[in-house]
């Protein structure tokens, strides 16, 4: 195999996802993931070496001593589709095998939601509460924040466009209400009703910390507060009212029915109480040898 100049290739391939209109955060994504490759292979003087499979597997073993077996996956999802863009299907890895335990014992629960909610408010932070509440009443990703617009407040809908898919979002009548009266009191005349420094979409980061910091003065766990958490608290409400699983991965926008599933996931503590209610164990007289051997 001839010699390759990857970082050259890394440009070329970055341009080629913008070309194909991949949201700005995957190209993100991608790039660091790769970039995090070449740096490991210019560290080994293998950088415009022919490319060698096995350097491609000791590499996926260091990510394994340092990353979650999710975020591995993630990298060798970047790595695979460099790998194709290069003509290199051959020297694609394999992702980890993820056993998935299907609880989820970190979600919100509707009064420490409420808690967040209130203590937003009482301590003056009005916008992180809105966020909050707009995420909640919304089921979109943080990413997504961006197309709530003071329009679409105004209509009651707004048109999500993210991730090669366009969806509309039905607004909450309450929560137009209270995006309109953001809007007025901060002066919003147009655009998206929550806007970072210089005008740009807030930040995935601001918001994360900030709830974090609401957690913390009102006493609720942190690792349960995230903005995805919000997402998935959204999701566990939609299903727990009856409707169909179906209707929520078109209101998530997802394309696979099986990302949708994981948010039929209950915490330990509801699985529990499912199982006693299907009263498996015999409650009849074969049931005293049991209690003997117990006793």
């Amino acid at each position: 195999m001839e010699k390759i100049n990857l970082k050259t290739k890394l440009q070329e391939f970055i341009s080629h996802l913008k070309r194909e209109e991949y949201a700005a955060n995957s190209v993100r994504s991608y790039h660091a993931d790769i970039l995090g490759l070449l740096e490991y292979l210019n560290c080994r003087g293998e950088l415009c070496s022919p490319l060698q499979k096995e350097m491609l597997i000791e590499y996926k073993k260091s990510l394994q001593n340092r990353l979650s077996p999710t975020s591995v996956n993630r990298n060798i999802a970047a790595i695979n589709k460099f790998l194709q863009f290069l003509d290199l299907d051959d020297f694609k890895l394999k992702t980890l095998k993820i056993q998935e335990y299907t609880t989820a014992d970190n979600e919100l629960t509707e009064s420490e939601f409420n808690e967040l909610l209130k203590t937003s408010f009482n301590i003056g932070k009005n916008k992180i509460a809105l966020i909050m509440l707009t995420l909640v009443c919304t089921g979109i990703r943080i990413g997504e924040l961006q197309f709530i617009t003071l329009r679409a407040a105004e209509v009651g809908k707004a048109v999500i466009n993210n991730k090669g898919t366009i969806r509309t979002v039905v607004i909450h009548t309450e929560l137009r209400q209270y995006l309109l009266r953001y809007c007025r009191e901060n002066d919003i005349k147009s655009g998206a009703v929550f806007i970072g420094r210089g005008g740009n979409p807030i930040s995935r980061s601001y918001v994360a910390s900030a709830m974090k910091d609401v957690a913390r003065k009102c006493g609720i766990d942190i690792r349960k507060v995230f903005p995805h958490n919000l997402r998935h608290y959204f999701a566990r409400r939609f299903l727990d009212c009856g409707n169909q699983l179906t209707d929520l991965a078109d209101i998530l926008g997802h394309k696979n029915i099986n990302t949708t599933r994981r948010y039929l996931r209950v915490n330990e503590k509801v699985l529990q109480k499912q199982i006693l209610k299907m009263k498996l164990f015999p409650r009849n007289r074969a049931v005293d040898f049991f209690e003997r051997w117990a006793g």
